[in-house]
């Protein structure tokens, strides 16, 4: 199954620049949660987004961006009292353009900036974490290959399921524009819980299994360890899909794209745990 190593490493790195080039060349498009700011989803009669964003300009003198999707304004705006949403709502039904307000939150600059670290260092400190414990539980493994080289195999993976999925949500938000806010993080968080489980499984598979063989080529034994955990990865991923199935079509619209993320997450995560981790571990053991 991983028998042509240098193919999925080539495939993983490739897909790791082409994420990083999509990132690089979109740009993120950020919730309210890490810039600060206000944000108004309507349900209104306006003939496109430029007639509100001129509106509001013109009107309230307010900086605005608008954007529509599925028949929805998506307006966003700096951070305002309770009497400046009051004006643009009140602006709006003037103008014939409001229907109904799905949609209202506003957070500080302040709070903004803090929720953009705390996201940064949770992510880093979880990817710490999983290198230590890797190190640890595969430290008497020194006679087949150094613990390090586990925990560096197992981020690669990360890297690559966190550089898809955030390369994916970039696209969706210059298309549907749909924004990285808190939930995308935390969807992120169990991205990575999930997808190091999975190759922690096929690692100690294969140590167990070249203890019993004592000897033998390391490339046969690590694509058995592959090979016998493919199975129980795929229906253990099948499983949650379901799962995560039901809550996209019947968990409402505030929890959809967080659905999404963990969707994507899934499917990606245990794509790498078979087919990106195994082969930059059989190259670091030849090194």
């Amino acid at each position: 199954m991983i028998q042509e190593t240098r193919l999925w490493l080539i495939v993983g790195v490739v897909t790791i620049a082409v994420s990083f080039v999509i990132i690089a060349t979109l740009g993120f498009n950020l919730g309210i949660d890490f810039t600060g700011g206000s944000l108004l989803v309507i349900e209104g009669r306006a003939p496109d987004a430029e007639a509100v964003r001129t509106l509001l300009q013109e009107e309230l003198e307010l900086p605005v961006t608008v954007s529509l999707a599925d028949g929805q304004y998506f307006i966003r705006t700096v951070p305002l009292t309770e009497e400046e949403h009051a004006a643009v709502v009140a602006a709006l039904e003037a103008a014939g353009m409001f229907m109904q307000e799905l949609r209202y939150e506003s957070i500080g600059p302040t709070i903004g900036t803090e929720l953009r670290r705390k996201a940064t260092l949770s992510l880093g400190l979880v990817s710490l974490v999983i290198i230590v414990y890797l190190i640890f539980i595969f430290r008497e493994t020194k006679g087949i290959i150094a613990g390090w080289k586990f925990g560096l195999a197992a981020l690669y993976a990360l890297l690559h399921d966190l550089a898809v999925v955030t390369a994916l949500f970039v696209i969706l938000g210059e298309v549907l524009n749909v924004v990285m806010d808190t939930l995308f993080v935390t969807a992120m968080l169990s991205l990575l819980g999930f997808s190091v489980n999975d190759t922690i499984v096929i690692f100690d598979r294969f140590k167990r299994d070249w203890r019993t063989r004592s000897s033998g080529n390391f490339l046969d034994i690590l694509d058995r360890a592959v090979r016998a955990c493919v199975t129980r990865s795929l229906n253990i991923s099948f499983a949650i899909l379901l799962v995560l199935g039901a809550l996209f079509f019947f968990g409402g619209e505030s929890i959809r794209w967080f659905v999404v993320a963990l969707i994507a997450g899934t499917i990606v995560g245990t794509y790498s745990s078979l087919l990106v981790a195994p082969p930059l571990l059989y190259y670091l053991a030849r090194r």
